[in-house]
């Protein structure tokens, strides 16, 4: 696992080389995960792991946004997005506590959510955000 996690860091690091515009040039390993229709980093929470368990969930957050999320229409009633959220809380409370909170926060996620959380007309979405 660990030699996984070490590929996927080296994979994910930035090169020195800049764009134009100031954002790094993304090289060929770093091409596999991005995702054009989205242009988020989804690989910055591996790349600020602090420890071994955050860099396990950072890890499954990227599979799943890679491959699993990007598949799916947006279904989420949040913002930010559970995954999101989740990865959030775990990179602010730690692994287990933020882990705890990610799970909390999927029971959340249902349609009849509304009126329970402020609507943010920008995103279309209510707003829970990491406390």
């Amino acid at each position: 696992m660990i030699f996984l996690l070490s590929g996927i860091f080296k994979a994910t690091g930035q090169t020195a080389e800049r764009t134009a515009s100031g954002r790094p040039y993304l090289d060929k390993t770093r091409d596999i995960f991005v995702v054009e229709s989205h242009r988020h980093d989804w690989a910055a929470p591996l790349r600020h792991a602090h420890n071994e368990a955050e860099a396990v969930f950072a890890f499954l957050y990227l599979v799943y946004k890679t491959f699993v999320s990007s598949q799916d229409i947006d279904s989420c009633v949040f913002y930010p997005s559970c995954s999101t959220y989740m990865m959030l809380s775990i990179q602010k409370h730690g692994a287990f506590i933020g882990f705890l909170d990610g799970i909390d926060r999927l029971t959340r996620c249902t349609p009849f959510a509304n009126g329970r959380y402020p609507f943010n007309p920008k995103y279309k979405k209510y707003e829970d955000p990491v406390d």
